[in-house]
């Protein structure tokens, strides 16, 4: 089960990048309006360096959890 505004959350991902199903730092620090440094520790992104990546699915997931924690 998913937490509470997943959906939602998913949907505003996928409606910024529609045709994109993974996402490099820079376009989550974009989205977010929060600096690459500390998108690039925050969120659970896979690969090394320049090859940094995370799915919009668990970009949703992610920011639902650190909403759920405030």
């Amino acid at each position: 089960m998913e937490l509470e505004g997943y959906w939602d959350q998913l949907e505003s991902v996928i409606a910024a990048f529609p045709d994109k199903e993974c996402l490099n730092v820079c376009e989550v620090a974009q989205y977010t309006g929060i600096s690459r440094k500390v998108v690039a520790k925050r969120f659970p992104f896979v690969g090394r360096n320049l090859g940094k990546y995370i799915t919009r699915t668990s970009l949703a997931r992610a920011l639902v959890s650190t909403n759920q924690r405030k």
